[in-house]
Formats: C-alpha cells, sequence, structure tokens
C-alpha cells in the first residue's frame, strides 16, 4: 500500500499539472469546451494526491 500511495501523489501531481496548463492554454485560445474537460480534471487530480498522500501517512515505509 505504502508504494500505492506513493504512485498515486506522483500521478496526481502529472494529472493536475497536466490539465492546467493544457485547460488555461485551450481558454487562452478560446476552445471553450476543451478548456471546460481539462479544468475539470484538476480536482481529480488534487483528489489523487491527496488520497495517496493520506495511504503514505498511514501505511507508513516497511521496515
Amino acid at each position: 500500500m505504502y508504494h500505492f500511495g506513493r504512485y498515486s501523489i506522483i500521478a496526481g501531481i502529472v494529472l493536475t499539472a497536466i490539465a492546467m496548463v493544457l485547460g488555461f492554454g485551450a481558454m487562452f485560445r478560446d476552445v471553450e469546451e476543451w478548456a471546460k474537460l481539462f479544468l475539470s480534471l484538476i480536482p481529480l487530480g488534487f483528489l489523487i494526491v491527496f488520497t495517496g498522500l493520506v495511504t503514505v501517512l498511514l501505511v507508513g515505509p516497511r521496515k
């Protein structure tokens, strides 16, 4: 579970960063449908990061 938490944190950060770049890029180019899609993925990325963080803190590393 510890490794799952670590990978979730990384995946959530990557998802959030990509969604922000693509969403704001689409918004500034007036492609509103794509902007809505990518900007709606940002909260999902935060949720994945938070889930991974809680998993890592609760389970802890193996010794």
